[in-house]
């Protein structure tokens, strides 16, 4: 097809389809005329139709040319995974970053399972960073491989069907993610040892894993690595002669760690600035990290705390609220329809809000999951820095705007759809709002969680809401509060349920 003007009402199309290169993961970098366009498109579209065709459950689209410096540790990550013995690999934070988050774990696996599609006949992410979180996301896996099960009420009949399908189906990718906790991986090498058609990766903060798994250490970027990112992610930044020179001393200044020099790289290209003066910025953006950032607390460095609050600064009003008010969620992806509930006191579109979001790289959009995800350094960073008034306002925002959302009935089925992506954030919200001494909506919002996990017979996490609730409506409302009456009823049930008829007896004399 011969190059031509474009025609002035085929503007939209244009905007649509740099949105659909966007979306897609297609970096611009990837061709420099139509030819090569067009190549790269039909490539994306072969490659599309080739994963319609096998169940893809991950976080984010791949980065493609953006993702530096890993072509070998892919290399060792396939030749881990395809050993005769077929033992789990796991991806590991090396010993010069240990304990830090932003070395790119997740993405590194991420983009592993997205250049070796092919290889595998589903690829399956879920994270993993307690024993209670692995074994109800591998559950929730149920509605992804379009299982019957989904629609039973109870986590213990979905698992054991998930772990069958695993059993039945041979050729599958697992990344189990975020596994920091001695109790989560002794619970993944206990699920692992029943499956044997498949490959496991795992991403780690832990050093000392049990036997059965191999380490695979990931590294810091190589320095020009490091410079080739920061360059080739601000094609918009004002030039300088001495742009290497600037791009080698940012990147050392920010540990060459991948998650500090992507937000660099999204600030930088967003304000059309150079690299010296992002530099200059930079030194004032650590001394306001130095006075709420303590790492042994965040478990991350300043450098990555600093380039995050450099990006907020440069928010619009309605992006930084919602950052604010997502930072009490949980580090889970959260579905695009939360947009459209209200929040009191919100101004400006949300879904400019996200976009603002999404440009300094602050979230990662997913548009075939209709989701997007922050990236729990983002959270906790922007939480920390918060003033307490300011952070209780975002807070009481959060807690608000989720029980809105959280409004079907929990214990009917036919609302989990709905329901199952917000409840880890509704769990994470009614804890911080607890912590906090706010009762309203914290208690309704807990007797909706109750709900809900009790259908699903996780008596343990229903129990806790159970309990908590009851205690914020003695707190607030007094002992002969209608209210309380329900509370002592709900919690009695639920131990007569796990045959504790003991303890229910006398919260049903009392109810």
């Amino acid at each position: 097809m011969p190059d031509k003007a474009v025609a002035a009402d085929d503007t939209e199309l244009q905007k649509t389809f740099l949105r659909h290169i966007e979306n897609t993961g297609i970096s611009r970098l990837d061709f420099t005329n139509n030819d090569q366009l067009r190549a790269t498109v039909l490539s994306e579209l072969a490659r599309a139709q080739a994963l319609a065709s096998k169940p893809v459950v991950l976080p984010f689209p791949s980065i493609r040319t953006l993702f530096k410096g890993r072509a070998g540790f892919l290399r060792d990550i396939h030749t881990a995974l395809s050993r005769p013995d077929g033992r789990p690999a796991a991806i590991t934070a090396q010993l010069a970053v240990q304990g830090l988050g932003g070395v790119g774990k997740t993405r590194a696996a991420v983009e592993y399972a997205w250049t070796h599609h092919q290889d595998y006949a589903a690829l399956l992410c879920v994270n993993a960073d307690s024993p209670e979180a692995l074994t109800r996301n591998l559950a929730a896996l149920t509605t992804w491989l379009g299982m019957p099960e989904y629609a039973t009420q109870t986590d213990d009949v979905r698992l054991p069907a998930v772990l069958d399908w695993l059993g039945r189906h041979p050729g599958w990718l697992l990344i189990l993610d975020n596994i920091d906790s001695n109790a989560a991986i002794a619970e993944s090498a206990r699920l692992l040892g029943r499956l044997t058609h498949g490959s496991v990766l795992l991403t780690t903060r832990l050093t000392n894993l049990p036997s059965g798994f191999t380490a695979l250490p990931l590294d810091v970027l190589a320095v020009a690595d490091a410079v080739s990112l920061l360059l080739d992610t601000t094609q918009r930044r004002t030039r300088a002669p001495d742009d290497p020179a600037q791009a080698e001393g940012l990147a050392n200044e920010l540990g060459r760690l991948a998650l500090a020099l992507a937000q660099a790289g999204a600030y930088i290209d967003r304000m059309q600035c150079s690299l010296a003066a992002y530099r200059a910025r930079l030194r004032n953006s650590f001394a306001a990290v130095m006075a709420f950032s303590d790492p042994t607390v965040t478990q991350y460095p300043r450098a990555v705390a600093a380039t995050l609050t450099l990006s907020v600064a440069q928010l619009t009003e309605p992006g930084r609220a919602l950052l604010e008010r997502l930072s009490w969620l949980a580090p889970e992806p959260v579905p695009v329809s939360l947009l459209d509930v209200p929040v009191p006191g919100e101004t400006g579109d949300p879904l400019e809000a996200l976009a603002d979001l999404a440009a300094y790289s602050l979230v990662t959009r997913d548009t075939v999951a209709s989701t997007f995800l922050a990236h729990r350094l983002v959270l906790d960073v922007t939480r920390l820095a918060l003033p307490e008034a300011a952070g209780r306002q975002r807070l009481e925002e959060a807690l608000t705007w989720v029980n809105a959302a959280f409004s079907e009935a929990p214990d009917d089925v036919r609302n989990w759809p709905r329901l199952d992506p917000l409840a880890e954030h509704a769990w994470a919200a009614v804890l911080h709002a607890d912590a906090a001494g706010i009762a309203e909506p914290t208690a309704r919002l807990m007797g909706a969680l109750d709900m809900l996990f009790d259908a699903k017979a996780q008596y343990r996490r229903a129990e806790q809401m159970s309990r908590a609730a009851l205690r914020i409506v003695e707190r607030t409302k007094g002992e002969m509060a209608p209210e309380l009456a329900i509370r002592l009823n709900n919690l009695a049930t639920l131990l007569q349920a796990t045959n504790r008829l003991g303890e229910a007896e006398p919260l049903m004399r009392r109810a």
